[in-house]
Formats: C-alpha cells, sequence, structure tokens
C-alpha cells in the first residue's frame, strides 16, 4: 500500500448551519462512515476505505487508501487491548468482510451454526474474508470481540465472544465449565424484530425497535443495561421508561464497565452505566468521578443538553451535535479528547461546547479520541494521538483539520 501525506491546520470558526442529517450519517458526497478504534476506517464517498493506526500488519503511521473488494457504506472496529484489531466492512451489495484478530471466531468464516471449540483459537487474516451467510446487512458495528449486523428486514445477527451474553442468543457456559462458547459464524439475536439502528459497546449492546424503544443485552456490571440490576443479560429485553429514541450509542468507561445512552425525539439526551469517567454527564465535581455507591442502572436525563441531534459514545467520553451544528461533549479529558484546549483535571463532569467547531454533521469517537465531519466535507481529529506513529503522533487537545487521501 502506498502511503499518502496528510496536512493539519488549526481549528478555524466559519459560522453555524442546520445539520442535514440529524442522526451521524453525512451526505454521501461528504464521508459515508467512520469506525475509531485503535485502527481507524473512514468511508469516502465514492466508497473507498481510508485507514490509518492499527492494523492486521502493524501500525499505520498515515492515512492510506485499503484495497478492498467492494465500495463500502459502513465499517466497524472491534479489539480494545493493545495490538488487537477486527475490521469490518459493510459492502454496497449488502455483504460483510472481515479482516484481522480472530482468536474467537470474530471474523465470522466458520460454517452457518458452527462454534469455536474451547481450547481452540481461529487464525487471523491479514486479508478481507466474507463473513458466513450475511445478506441484505444495512448496519454494522462490534464490541471487543464480536459483532452486530442488522438486516434489512429488521433482524439482529451477532458472532464471535459469548461471554457476558454478548451475543444475546441466550447461550451460558456449558456443564462443568467456566466459560462459553464463541460462535464462528453469525447467529440470529432472538427476541428482536423490527429493529432500525444497533449499538455495541465492548461487552454489550443495544438495539431500537421501529416503535423508539431500546433494546439491551451483554455485560451488566455497572447497570449498563438500564435494567436497574447489575445481573447479566443472556437475552435482550426492553429498557424500561424510555419511549420516541431516535439515535442510541454503546461505549465504556474505566475498569470495563459499560455505558449507555439514548437520544429522544424532543432533542433530550439519556444515559445510564458506568460513571467512572464522569460519562453520566450530571456529575457534581472532577473529584468524585465514580460517585462510589451510586448506581447509574437506569436512564437518567442529561440536565443540560437541549436540541440534540445526534449522539456517540466512545471509550472515557461522549459527544452530543446540537440543531444549530455546535457540539458538546464531557467525560475523560487526560488526552484532550474533549477539545477545549487543555487535559487540565481529567474529567470534564458536564456538557461543555467544543469551541471553534460548527457546522458539524456527525461526530465518531474511539479509544481517548474524536473525530467530526462538517457539513463542507472537512474532516477533524483530536484526542489520543500517540499511537499513529506518524506525523499524529502528538496528541491534539483542540479540533484540527486533516486532509485524507
Amino acid at each position: 500500500m502506498k502511503l499518502q501525506s496528510l496536512a493539519l491546520a488549526s481549528v478555524i470558526a466559519l459560522g453555524s448551519a442546520t445539520i442535514p442529517h440529524p442522526l451521524g450519517a453525512p451526505d454521501a458526497d461528504i464521508v459515508r462512515d467512520v469506525a475509531p478504534g485503535g485502527g481507524v476506517l473512514v468511508v469516502k464517498a465514492d466508497g473507498t476505505v481510508v485507514t490509518w493506526g492499527r492494523s492486521p500488519a502493524g501500525v499505520i503511521p498515515v492515512p492510506t487508501t485499503l484495497t478492498l473488494p467492494g465500495k463500502v457504506l459502513r465499517v466497524a472496529v472491534g479489539g480494545s487491548s493493545v495490538g488487537s484489531f477486527t475490521g469490518y466492512a459493510l459492502l454496497e451489495d449488502g455483504t460483510v468482510i472481515a479482516w484481522g484478530a480472530n482468536d474467537v471466531g470474530q471474523l465470522g468464516r466458520g460454517p452457518a451454526g458452527s462454534n469455536v471449540a474451547l481450547g481452540t483459537y481461529p487464525k487471523p487474516s491479514a486479508t478481507p474474508q466474507v463473513v458466513t451467510g450475511l445478506s441484505d446487512i444495512v448496519d454494522i458495528d462490534a464490541g471487543d470481540k464480536h459483532a452486530l449486523a442488522l438486516r434489512k428486514d429488521g433482524t439482529v445477527w451477532a458472532w464471535g465472544w459469548r461471554e457476558y451474553g454478548a451475543l444475546g442468543d441466550g447461550e451460558t457456559p456449558p456443564k462443568g465449565s467456566l466459560r462459553v462458547v464463541a460462535a464462528a459464524a453469525p447467529v440470529q439475536v432472538p427476541g428482536l424484530s423490527n429493529i432500525t439502528r444497533i449499538a455495541a459497546g465492548r461487552l454489550h449492546n443495544l438495539a431500537l425497535t421501529r416503535d423508539g424503544h431500546v433494546m439491551a443485552w451483554g455485560k451488566n456490571g455497572n447497570g449498563e443495561l438500564g435494567l436497574g440490576t447489575r445481573v447479566n443479560g443472556w437475552t435482550p429485553a426492553t429498557v424500561p421508561g424510555l419511549d420516541h429514541v431516535i439515535d442510541i450509542a454503546a461505549g465504556s468507561g474505566g475498569n470495563n464497565g459499560g455505558v449507555s445512552g439514548a437520544l429522544r425525539d424532543d432533542g433530550t439526551v439519556w444515559t445510564w452505566g458506568t460513571n467512572s469517567s464522569s460519562m453520566i454527564g450530571n456529575s457534581r465535581s472532577a473529584s468524585e468521578p465514580d460517585e462510589e455507591g451510586v448506581l447509574h442502572a437506569v436512564p437518567e436525563q442529561v440536565k443540560t443538553i437541549a436540541g440534540a441531534k445526534q449522539l456517540a459514545i466512545g471509550s472515557g467520553h461522549v459527544a452530543v451535535v446540537l440543531g444549530d451544528g455546535t457540539v458538546r461533549m464531557w467525560g475523560h479529558n487526560g488526552y484532550g479528547e474533549i477539545g477545549i484546549g487543555s487535559t487540565s483535571g481529567a474529567y470534564v463532569v458536564r456538557p461543555v461546547k467544543v469551541p471553534g467547531l460548527t457546522n458539524v454533521a456527525a461526530v465518531y469517537l474511539g479509544t481517548m479520541r474524536t473525530y467530526a465531519v462538517r457539513t463542507d466535507g472537512t474532516f477533524w481529529v483530536w484526542g489520543f494521538q500517540q499511537l499513529d506513529r506518524g506525523i499524529l503522533s502528538k496528541n491534539l487537545n483542540v479540533p484540527t483539520r486533516l486532509e485524507l487521501p
């Protein structure tokens, strides 16, 4: 692959505009999709994919165009541990391809209905491979070692790691074992129909129904399923008290705890799960980010947010795009991922405006890093950049423009 050069420029405020697509899907002539993680995948308007950061072949230091077997609509990145990366791409023909780590079958290449035998570790692949049996797919997402796909008929399919109920198919550890077998090929998640959106955290998942309700399953040690308990969900359950939802997001905070969020059609934002990085958005002070003894196991409204149009949750931080094209963020800021010009205090406990950033179409959050696409088609980055080892080897504490090849 030929490495391309990039240029960085300081952020310039150019006034405000109404967001054309409120749910994080910019016009196809701008950028189709962004999947941030240890490695970043960006789908350009022509269906080609640019990547940098971690990859199966090591670290790619600058944005580089991938060679893939077709034009791409959506992308996802799995893997949160150092050196772990699995990439997923939804092609225009409705099939899904995957490449990278595969130790628990997260490439989904096994025969239909197959599992990964305990004690075995399927081989990784640096070359994209077709995920078994998927067709008519309209959306994808990925957690640490599992992936989700949404079909056109409103059903959801999952594969990879089953621990904590991440696949939602009800499979629990076999008798005499402490481990759950992984799914080497996609399985249908039972109890889900008429689904319009999916969201994967590291170990838990959300699905949005056509009538505006939220389903949740997977790890629940910090109440990230929104059910008022800490009991893991081996099959999907409806999150009580939420309706008229139009967008969902899932991410993680400290100690592997999950965080969930929902955006209602009245512009309010609701969060639940761990508050270890002040991601709930209603903390009193940075000195008590964990709020020891407080369980945020049911959705609660983020008090200072109104007029929201898109919601994103990353690893330690949260972002909301408002109807005027500006961005509000909160959570961990130790690497400048909130974009306010400093890293002091480590935590931003309540939503703050990202200065100088306007006309935003969508934001995307990864591991201690943030990406934004503006309505003029420009691409902006900030936060943790040191793993990239190239021109972006310096952390950025303000939004900075990046030219894609």
